[in-house]
């Protein structure tokens, strides 16, 4: 077995040097290039099964390695996180032999297999489709579809919306070249108005920069944006626009064939277009089946007069241990889905710590009209 890998391996090699590109004409040349891909995927999933029995016989530890993942990673000179990808594909292939087929034979990359397998691990009555799906359409087709997969196979909305939000992560570093580098990951809705904050800024540095003359990668702007949310704080109110049916937000979750959808992020929770319909712009579509029938907009948006006077009566968090004062958001203390009014005395401002708690965390507003108060679950001595 190893003998005809390193023959394979050596031919490819003298191929390699051998190989005058400037003598091939275009067909041929795209023709090359069709090849080697199907070869690097077939290598692909040679490797990934084979890191699966490294992880199972536990022989990484005999290098002193902290994981498979990180045998993987240093052994192929890739990231811990793609070498964890790899393996977390090879040991859902067991569930999904049209899948295994596929990449065994070079027909997937490494990338749509991780795409495949996380979808149809959660609706293995999909990977049918989207073995099509695949075939037919790019990367970013492929996990359009997936991420509807997933979506569609979650039964508790509330718990997917908790899942997304503890999910939370943000890492910063300084790379070899000493600039400063981040990798944030952030629940859909928190996701939402990040964006809508940066993209804000983006326009405006975007804009001067032309009337000034100056023309660089609006990748660089970008980054300005980035830096001028972060220290700056919004110049206009957050706008996320979120696209959700009538019957799941009334339902609280979706079935099979309805939308929710942040437009930029893909599906999302109920939980989290309930959570975003206080503070931004919400389109409600009434539909049959795909047909739309009718588009309106919540109630529960808050008029300009009364934003105004609920930011004067809360200039910090509302919830009375919380002194902040920085990107407070408005909140129905008693939801519209519930009975409550969008109205001054149901109205109160808080930070998105504590909004995420009484969203998320099962915490619970009590007392009087401005004099609330935020609790935890089951708190035996509520204020």
């Amino acid at each position: 077995m190893y003998a005809k890998v390193r023959s394979a391996i050596g031919q490819a090699e003298g191929f390699a040097r051998d190989l005058e590109p400037g003598c091939l004409d275009g067909r041929d040349a795209a023709a090359l290039v069709e090849l080697a891909s199907q070869g690097e995927r077939v290598f692909a999933a040679i490797k990934a099964l084979a890191a699966r029995r490294v992880d199972e016989t536990k022989v990484w530890k005999d290098g002193g390695h902290r994981s498979a993942a990180h045998f993987v990673a240093e052994t192929t000179g890739t990231t811990v996180g793609a070498a964890s990808r790899a393996l977390e594909t090879a040991r859902a292939l067991d569930d999904l032999p049209a899948t295994a087929e596929a990449f065994r034979a070079g027909e997937l990359s490494e990338t749509q297999a991780a795409e495949i397998t996380s979808a149809a691990g959660a609706d293995p009555d999909a990977e049918k489709e989207l073995l099509a799906t695949a075939a037919e359409q790019s990367v970013k087709g492929l996990r359009d579809r997936c991420r509807r997969v997933r979506a569609g196979a979650e039964a508790d909305d509330h718990a997917w919306a908790r899942r997304l939000h503890q999910g939370r992560r943000a890492h910063r570093w300084v790379d070899p070249g000493g600039a400063w580098r981040s990798d944030i990951r952030l629940a859909p809705d928190a996701g939402a108005r990040v964006d809508s904050a940066w993209d804000a800024h983006l326009d405006r540095i975007f804009a001067e920069a032309r009337r000034a003359g100056r023309r660089e990668p609006r990748e660089a702007y970008a980054a300005d944006a980035f830096v001028a949310a972060m220290t700056e704080g919004p110049c206009k109110p957050t706008e996320v626009r979120v696209t959700v049916d009538s019957s799941a937000l009334a339902r609280g979750h979706t079935e099979p064939g309805e939308r929710c959808e942040i437009k930029g992020v893909g599906p999302v929770p109920v939980t989290t277009a309930r959570a975003l319909l206080d503070d931004a712009s919400v389109s409600i579509l009434v539909g049959d089946g795909d047909d739309i029938t009718a588009v309106s907009k919540p109630t529960r948006t808050i008029p300009a007069k009364l934003r105004r006077a609920v930011e004067a009566r809360y200039p910090t968090c509302g919830v009375k241990t919380c002194a902040n004062d920085q990107f407070l958001e408005i909140d129905h203390v008693v939801a519209v889905e519930n009975g409550g009014y969008t109205e001054d005395a149901n109205l109160w401002r808080i930070c998105h710590h504590h909004h995420c708690l009484k969203t998320y965390g099962g915490w619970t507003v009590v007392g009087t009209t401005h004099d609330w108060d935020l609790v935890p679950p089951d708190d035996p001595d509520p204020p």
